[in-house]
């Protein structure tokens, strides 16, 4: 019988309500041993990235990955600017902490996080077996762009490289034509698009509105009968009804077609 090959890969992310779904869905793979994550990288976009690493610490708490006795998924902390722009003003659709700014009875351990610099962490995880790990970024690209900088070697020795950003027909999301991952940096996502040899997946923003998953789907039949889901519940309500007719969990869907793949 021929053996089970589990897919590997890096996430990066920058933690807002659908990140955290995504990043959900892909602990559940590794729990059931389709895949196995090499590390986690945290990004700035949706909030600042001291935030996104609390929103990723605490959600590796909440489903008991943060236990030493199971191997702890390494986290790393990214840049907390893009390359040229200045910060852009833009409205916190998910809220100032990025997960709907929610009283929470505890802070998350955040000293779990390596000092590893993420740029630095992606070189080192991919350059020690060529070929055999992913990339699924799902916020900025200014991470990876980053880590394209400082090692050139890097555009030929990751396997493939998964993206939700950009638009295909003009249709934006921040501005009427912009899709905001690539709006946020737009010199990292021409770095990684321009510089990359490896297989790239984009999921643009226009795909994203076709399912029209409604949110009486969302909340009655996916429910929310985990505390993790619980907690994604209580933040969606606070951040969608009076923005979006529909539920667009965006992030999510590369993950299903990189695990389909």
């Amino acid at each position: 019988m021929k053996e089970k090959c589990i897919k590997r890969a890096i996430i990066d992310l920058d933690m807002g309500t659908d990140d955290y779904l995504a990043l959900l869905i892909l602990l559940h793979a590794e729990k059931i041993g389709e895949l196995k994550i090499e590390a986690i990288v945290c990004s700035m976009g949706n909030t600042t990235v001291q935030n996104v690493v609390r929103n990723v610490v605490r959600l590796l708490e909440i489903v008991g990955r943060t236990d030493v006795s199971m191997l702890p998924i390494p986290i790393y902390k990214g840049v907390e600017k893009q390359f040229i722009l200045p910060k852009q003003s833009i409205e916190k659709f998910h809220g100032e902490d990025g997960f709907g700014d929610l009283h929470h009875d505890k802070e998350p351990d955040v000293s779990i996080i390596r000092d590893t610099p993420a740029a630095i962490a992606i070189h080192d995880i991919i350059i020690k077996e060529p070929n055999q790990i992913s990339i699924i970024c799902v916020g900025p690209l200014t991470n990876l762009a980053l880590a394209i900088k400082l090692y050139s070697e890097l555009v030929s020795i990751i396997k493939e490289v998964w993206i939700m950003g950009g638009n295909h027909t003009a249709v934006g999301n921040v501005t009427s034509a912009a899709e905001y991952n690539f709006y946020v940096d737009p010199e990292a996502a021409y770095i990684v698009l321009e510089c990359l040899k490896c297989p790239i997946f984009i999921l643009p923003w226009e795909p994203c509105l076709l399912p029209e998953i409604t949110f009486e789907w969302r909340y009655n039949t996916l429910g929310d009968k985990t505390p993790a889901l619980h907690l994604l519940t209580l933040a969606e309500k606070k951040i969608y009804y009076n923005n979006y007719k529909f539920w667009l969990p965006c992030d999510a869907f590369p993950r299903f077609l990189f695990l389909k793949s």
